[in-house]
């Protein structure tokens, strides 16, 4: 399948600054690569987290800040490696959106206990380079475990 996120802007309701009010933001997600599931979101939680980091409650928030985790929503692209999931599954995305894959931990399929590189849904740094922007948005994108 060709790439739905090459050409396709992304809507999500972005915080800009620590005073935590979303407004709506147009980015870009990465391209579907071969281990990555691309989600539209039909639904994501809300909860204490994303109010935190929308007023950097943390001092380490990363604007324009797109929360949202616990995310509920359909399968729209594969990557060429994924079998566990096809187009039209409904599947859901927790606090994490990739590790480094290769610690104790990543191997027992136990990714949230990562120690070297766990990547938050949201004000995460990906593996390349890009800061996670989560569920508060029309699509995701994700390594499949």
């Amino acid at each position: 399948m060709s790439s739905l996120s090459a050409n396709e802007d992304c809507l999500g309701w972005a915080a800009r600054d620590a005073s935590g009010f979303l407004s709506p933001y147009s980015f870009n997600r990465r391209v579907v690569r071969s281990d990555d599931v691309s989600i539209k979101i039909t639904h994501c939680g809300v909860c204490y987290a994303d109010v935190i980091w929308t007023r950097n409650g943390h001092g380490d928030s990363k604007y324009p800040l797109v929360p949202g985790h616990e995310i509920v929503g359909i399968v729209q692209e594969v990557g060429s490696n994924v079998n566990r999931f096809k187009v039209g599954d409904h599947v859901g995305v927790g606090t994490y959106v990739n590790s480094c894959r290769d610690c104790e931990y990543c191997n027992d399929e136990e990714e949230v206990y990562c120690v070297k590189r766990a990547v938050a849904t949201f004000n995460g740094v990906d593996d390349d380079g890009t800061i996670t922007k989560g569920g508060y948005s029309s699509y995701i994108v994700v390594h499949d475990r």
